[in-house]
């Protein structure tokens, strides 16, 4: 979904920890691949739409192009960057949903994974 409002984007300091992945078009299908390899032993959760792809958990796959994302505001964002004005204030505007993920050209919002990722939905 694209947003309804433009937002200005800048560096954080310090970044977010860690706490998800993000893919879309030519990232994508590296960390699908790179999450369907992790699985054995990691507790990955994952959650997709027709062209993304976001993992969650503590030891997160790498893909080349992939955005990593943490918490801000129950939202989760680029680790290295916050959006203006500040996600406090934007959080009420946004649509509700179980998981946001709010990126720099893009909304992401689904159900919550709650069980570990399927081999299926990584097309493993």
């Amino acid at each position: 979904m694209t947003l309804p409002m433009q937002l200005e984007w800048v560096r954080r300091e310090p970044p977010l920890a860690p706490a998800a992945v993000v893919a879309t078009g030519a990232a994508l299908a590296p960390l699908r691949k790179a999450t369907a390899a992790r699985l054995s032993g990691q507790d990955l959760r994952a959650v997709a739409g027709d062209d993304w792809l976001v993992v969650l958990g503590n030891d997160l796959p790498w893909a080349d192009g992939a955005i990593y994302l943490g918490w801000d505001s129950g939202v989760l964002v680029p680790t290295i960057s916050m959006p203006r004005p500040p996600l406090g204030l934007l959080r009420a505007a946004l649509p509700a949903a179980e998981l946001t993920v709010l990126l720099p050209d893009r909304l992401l919002m689904s159900q919550a994974p709650r069980r570990p990722a399927d081999p299926a939905l990584l097309g493993g």
